[in-house]
């Protein structure tokens, strides 16, 4: 954040499936903490010895933190690989030339806190506990952070651009990778986005320093992105056409750009004008609160138990036709809905409706 390109998610604090994160992790005097700033970060994983991890043509530099004792590093690599996986269904090739990983052993059995940095080269430092072991099965951190070392760094003020995009993008690419049921990623967006919502006297998006409306709400936006531009493409085109021209124009957070040169990026991939309209209206203005008014309910088509009584009595905004998640299980997110509306301010406490 800030010049230094700080990008940081707390254990527990964003993506659609948080609710897997157990028990906080317990680290000895000094053991995470040496690695928090950037500078001895870089240090480590430039100095430290490493495995070098080929994912296509790209490299991916795994640092075990002052050799990590007590972590099993084969298990480890798998989960890494595993993230590497998705990432690369999604972007069409892992999205980053060169990443480093820097692994933290601490005590617990999940993966923990996670930064990614990008002014000195793509680099994410994490946690993982010593114990993890289904923890990893669960993870959605190291994606989430792989998600933010693919685009490019924003100002400040559009900090809900790349959580909101790491959010609402990092199960859609774990749905497509095998890794997660459709059916958990619709559950949680619906409980999630809800609480993103602005609050009577929240004005536009740029700026805020809001949690929820960081995150769900930056997710929200996302996903009326994915809406947008399958609807103006008559399904031809979706929003993961527009991230991988915006990470093979910009390279990933090693470049700086606005939000505009972002979204006008984006577009032509897709043949719409979708994004930037999109991006100005949520910038400026509170957007519209979709669930208050819509009373279409999700339903899933699966081979899974996706359907349940709670999750299909859920309200969805009004999509106004199909939007399909390409994944091993068949699945649709079906609404007889118009298309959201002008933003307009509602009344504080709706946010809670799901």
């Amino acid at each position: 954040m800030g010049p230094l390109r700080r990008r940081a998610v707390l254990a527990g604090g964003a993506g659609l499936v948080a609710s897997a994160v157990a028990a906080p992790l317990v680290s000895a005097p000094g053991e995470s903490a040496a690695y928090d700033r950037p500078g001895p970060m870089y240090e480590a994983v430039e100095r430290q010895p490493a495995e070098t991890l080929a994912v296509g043509e790209a490299h991916i530099r795994v640092v075990f933190a002052d050799g990590a004792p007590g972590l099993d590093r084969a298990r480890t690599i798998r989960w890494i690989r595993g993230a590497a996986a998705a990432l690369t269904r999604y972007f069409g090739r892992f999205p980053v030339a060169n990443y480093a990983l820097l692994v933290i052993a601490t005590d617990g059995n999940r993966v923990g806190h996670a930064t990614t940095f990008g002014f000195r080269g793509s680099a994410t430092r994490i946690t993982v506990g010593r114990e993890t072991d289904e923890g990893f099965a669960r993870d959605w951190v190291l994606v989430h952070e792989m998600l933010h070392a693919a685009l490019p760094d924003l100002p400040r003020r559009a900090l809900w651009l790349q959580e909101g995009n790491a959010t609402w993008i990092e199960p859609v690419a774990r749905v497509q990778a095998g890794q997660l049921p459709a059916a958990e990623m619709w559950r949680q967006a619906l409980l999630g986005m809800a609480r993103g919502q602005p609050a009577a006297n929240d004005s536009g998006m740029d700026g805020t320093k809001a949690w929820n409306r960081l995150y769900w709400g930056g997710a929200t936006f996302w996903l009326l992105a994915e809406i947008a531009i399958h609807q103006a493409s008559n399904g031809r085109a979706a929003l993961r056409d527009a991230m991988r021209a915006i990470n093979r124009a910009s390279g990933g957070n090693t470049a700086d750009w606005s939000p505009e040169r972002m979204m006008a990026a984006g577009d032509p991939a897709t043949g719409t004008a979708s994004l930037l309209p999109l991006y100005r209206r949520f910038a400026d203005e509170p957007y519209e609160r979709i669930y208050s008014r819509c009373s279409a309910a999700l339903e899933f088509s699966s081979t899974s138990r996706a359907r349940s009584a709670s999750t299909s009595a859920r309200r969805w905004p009004r999509c106004g036709g199909r939007l399909r998640v390409p994944a091993p299980e068949a699945h649709s997110g079906r609404c007889a809905c118009r298309w959201p509306g002008r933003s307009h301010r509602a009344s504080r406490g709706a946010s809670s409706a799901l």
